[in-house]
């Protein structure tokens, strides 16, 4: 009986010499992978696991799906009698009293004008207040995930969503954030320690439930400097993945930014990650990979890194020949082939089964 998609990604992580190289596109968007089964004549469902379960057969890769986890954290409820056309506001109970956010209805929390609710001093009171809420939503959490695992079942990994400590699971904006740091910088940290317990309460259920990777992420240096990488996130990072390893599990770590210094000053073999994705080429990161390749320790797998505008934007000869370059960068060392980051809505099908045609081509 032949090896199911789970037990390939897998088994190639735990054994990359022993099993043939992973394939796997980060996360393609839902639209992409409807325009590739509509390309290929297949019909397209309305689930998107299940249309990218049906392409992965299709064209022989392993896909992997990310389950939430900071918004199993933060349940926010819409407020109608305080939203209207423009702006919404959301609101979570506490013990401290009903803690709220407003933004411009259909904008991200990024931007200036909207916020994410981490902006003062006492928001960090609440921040916590929630966070030691989460044990009292067990069987909400435990259910999720068990869904998850009965979705994608054997065709596929699932890789926990990142709890970002330092982000405060996307409560805080980056705006916020070095501000915070520097000037509250005790509350802060306060908030980062409920943030780690609420998220190893989650990671256990979803061990338990399946899930096959516990992963977390952290800014690169277009947003940060290595000093304050190894100050702030590091030390989050590394507990993360000794507790994950400690239950004889999987560690996975996502940069998709400037880390060409923290690879080869060694901050990334420090966090002892059993797979670092995406070693970003430039215009996302500063990465050549085979140079980087070489600095990382041979033990981890690495995972990228084709540019996303390439894939996108430039002729089926100049994907293949992206995807051939980054074979020969990784030549020697255990490498899953994949994108520099999520596939950028608007690739178009042809190019998106031309990128995984040509791997597969060489890893039969």
């Amino acid at each position: 009986m032949s090896a199911t998609p789970r037990e390939r990604f897998l088994s190639f992580v735990k054994d990359p010499a022993g099993h043939r190289p992973v394939v796997s596109p980060f996360l393609p968007n839902a639209e992409t992978v409807a325009a590739c089964l509509r390309h290929l004549t297949l019909p397209v469902g309305d689930d998107p696991v299940q249309n990218e379960i049906a392409l992965s057969r299709a064209l022989d890769y392993e896909p992997m799906f990310m389950p939430d986890l900071a918004g199993l954290i933060f349940p926010w409820q819409k407020d109608d009698a305080r939203s209207d056309e423009i702006w919404e506001t959301h609101v979570i109970e506490t013990p401290l009293g009903v803690w709220s956010r407003r933004f411009r209805a259909g904008n991200a929390l990024w931007d200036e004008q909207s916020g994410c609710p981490v902006a003062t001093a006492r928001d960090h009171d609440f921040f916590v207040a929630v966070c030691q809420q989460v044990e009292s939503r067990e069987n909400e959490i435990r259910a999720y995930y068990r869904d998850w695992r009965t979705r994608v079942g054997e065709k596929g990994v699932l890789v926990l969503g990142h709890p970002h400590p330092s982000w405060l699971g996307y409560q805080i904006s980056p705006q916020h954030i070095f501000y915070h740091w520097q000037d509250h910088r005790q509350a802060f940290i306060r908030s980062m320690e409920a943030m780690c317990e609420a998220s190893l309460f989650l990671m256990a259920i979803a061990m338990e439930e399946g899930v096959d990777f516990i992963s977390d992420s952290s800014y690169g240096l277009e947003m940060t400097s290595p000093q304050l990488f190894r100050e702030m996130d590091m030390p989050y990072i590394c507990r993360f993945s000794r507790w994950t390893h400690e239950r004889n599990g999987l560690f996975w770590y996502h940069n998709c930014g400037y880390t060409r210094t923290l690879i080869r000053d060694g901050d990334f073999n420090r966090l002892e990650a059993d797979v670092i994705e995406t070693i970003a080429p430039p215009p996302e990161g500063d990465n050549e990979l085979a140079e980087s390749r070489r600095w990382l320790a041979p033990s981890i797998c690495s995972k990228g890194n084709l540019n996303l505008q390439i894939l996108r934007d430039e002729a089926p000869e100049q994907i293949k020949a992206g995807a051939r370059q980054m074979i020969a960068a990784v030549d020697g060392y255990p490498h899953i082939f994949s994108t520099a980051d999520a596939v950028l809505p608007g690739t178009p099908a042809e190019n998106f089964i031309v990128f995984v045609a040509e791997l597969r081509k060489h890893f039969k």
